[in-house]
């Protein structure tokens, strides 16, 4: 009897460890995609998907996949075969959202969608007038001309998540003199280090601001501090791409003043004629590149002969905003939010604009502009919230 408990307790131990083996078998091949097939004839394989992490900003938005409901954000579809997938993302109040995807097997496709509202709501930056409006490097801080009665000169404003006239903080950088009027430049350019402004004066002087001591000097070379300052962040794309792996081609559009950077320091876009045709290229320099994503992209082409949009980078370092229309002259424009890809181009705003120079706070919920809704001459930068 003791035999026979002994060789049944042995059989359960082993019955148990093979059903364990099982399980941890059939989550391991679950979790690295691969799902039961019945074809037609009645027959079970094993075949691979891929999976799709959607998420959204804001969540809690519907996730359709090929027309079918399927989940909300932020959560992973599974089992989804591998190829080209139309994915559609729905929340009440914004725009909706949608994009090809294409999925490969064993592996998980993040995407995340950007919603804009349907109706933006703008609110006050600044109330006593603000001019000529420049952003840092870093894009944590704008810089801008005020002729305010009481404290006209150069100001400072910190960029932040909540950004409002209320919760803002501007500083003076330099206030204006009996003899110095440096509310009346026409231009603010930042080094590097977010330390120093170049300040281009009335009478073409060019002053530069210490704003760690908030001194102004008068400068006669402002071309060779503009040299220094591209030398500086030459230097520093430099050290970002040294290690990569790239063609001499690409290195020398990276390194081109004329590239735009994103946020993260990973992408740049650069332009190319093709005839007629101006295109706007994003190249990634990520590595790995994540999965879903190219190396080079094409955001989207303009005629050559047509003014060309002013274009800036979104927080998120995978969105541009684009700025379209005839400001100069007609002081009105359109704001307009486009994924890298050229895909999901939304309108954010269509009304009076005074500059053409739009930028992202850093939280991305809301875009920086420069406008007037009175008669008068006093412009002021306002918040445009997108979500």
């Amino acid at each position: 009897m003791k035999l026979i408990g002994k060789k049944l307790g042995l059989l359960e131990a082993a019955l148990t460890a093979v059903i364990l083996f099982g399980i941890t078998t059939l989550l391991y091949l679950y979790t690295s995609g691969y799902r039961l097939d019945r074809d037609t004839e009645n027959q079970i394989d094993f075949n691979k998907t891929g999976m799709i992490n959607v998420k959204s900003v804001p969540d809690g938005a519907s996730v359709y996949l090929d027309g079918e409901l399927v989940t909300a954000t932020d959560d992973t579809v599974a089992g989804v075969e591998p190829g080209i997938h139309k994915i559609k993302i729905v929340k009440k109040g914004f725009v909706e959202w949608s994009k090809e995807l294409e999925v490969f097997e064993t592996l998980v496709t993040d995407i995340t969608a950007i919603l804009v509202s349907q109706s933006p709501r703008l609110e006050p930056l600044t109330n006593t007038g603000a001019l000529n409006p420049s952003i840092s490097p870093s894009l944590s801080k704008l810089a801008y001309f005020s002729k305010d009665a009481e404290e006209s000169g150069i100001w400072v404003i910190p960029l932040s998540s909540g950004l409002n006239l209320f919760r803002s903080n501007p500083n003076i950088a330099i206030e204006d003199t009996r003899f110095t009027k440096y509310s009346n430049g026409s231009k603010i350019e930042w080094s590097p280090n977010e330390n120093n402004l170049l300040i281009q004066g009335e009478g073409n002087i060019y002053y530069l601001i210490n704003l760690e001591t908030n001194t102004a000097e008068t400068t006669s070379t402002p071309e060779l501090i503009r040299e220094t300052w591209a030398e500086k962040q030459a230097r520093n794309r430099e050290d970002l791409i040294e290690k990569l792996e790239i063609s001499e081609d690409i290195r020398s559009l990276a390194l081109s003043p004329k590239s735009l950077w994103a946020p993260d320091d990973k992408k740049f876009l650069y332009t190319v004629q093709n005839g007629e045709n101006l295109e706007y290229r994003i190249y990634n320099l990520e590595k790995p590149l994540p999965v879903g994503e190219k190396t080079e992209t094409l955001a989207f082409t303009t005629n050559i002969n047509d003014p060309q949009p002013k274009v800036s980078w979104y927080s998120d370092s995978f969105h541009l905003v684009l700025t379209e229309g005839d400001v100069v002259n007609e002081q009105k424009g359109t704001i307009s939010l486009i994924r890298i890809d050229g895909t999901n181009k939304t309108e954010i705003y269509n009304n009076t604009l005074m500059s053409s120079e739009v930028y992202s706070a850093p939280g991305g919920d809301k875009i920086l502009i420069l406008t007037s809704f009175k008669s008068g001459d006093q412009t002021d930068l306002y918040t445009v919230s997108i979500r």
